[in-house]
């Protein structure tokens, strides 16, 4: 485990409000792992004293994200619907829908580039995220 549940409330949320309650965290937690480590080629999993406030803050924000993620997949999934309503018409019966950029940010088809958005944001110049080439 890169973080720990106090870190993400104490540390990087500081006096926000959580997204994520403590039961749902370490799923995600070790998603946003995974990901990370696919990005950084497991340097940071092989190891740990690579660890440092850039990379935890990094597996919280995309911890946020799997979450919310999975969250906008599951409503359309059981709506079908993409959005809040926006508007309705009672006789006619039908709705329109706002999108307002959600589709965008947690569609499946823009998770890998928002994904290594959010990495390259904190590690960019730490040398974890260098190919090699």
């Amino acid at each position: 485990m890169y973080v720990n549940y106090s870190y993400y409330l104490d540390t990087y949320l500081v006096v926000r409000e959580p997204l994520i309650e403590e039961k749902d965290f370490y799923y995600w937690e070790k998603q946003a792992e995974r990901e990370l480590d696919h990005v950084t080629f497991d340097r940071v999993r092989k190891d740990k004293s690579l660890i440092n406030e850039s990379v935890m803050d990094c597996i919280c924000e995309l911890t946020e994200y799997l979450f919310k993620q999975s969250e906008y997949v599951q409503a359309i999934s059981s709506d079908g619907i993409e959005g809040n309503l926006a508007s309705y018409s009672n006789d006619g019966e039908s709705a329109s829908f706002d999108l307002s950029g959600k589709k965008e940010m947690y569609s499946e088809s823009s998770k890998s580039s928002r994904i290594y958005g959010i990495i390259s944001k904190y590690l960019s110049r730490t040398g974890l995220m260098y190919r090699g080439l």
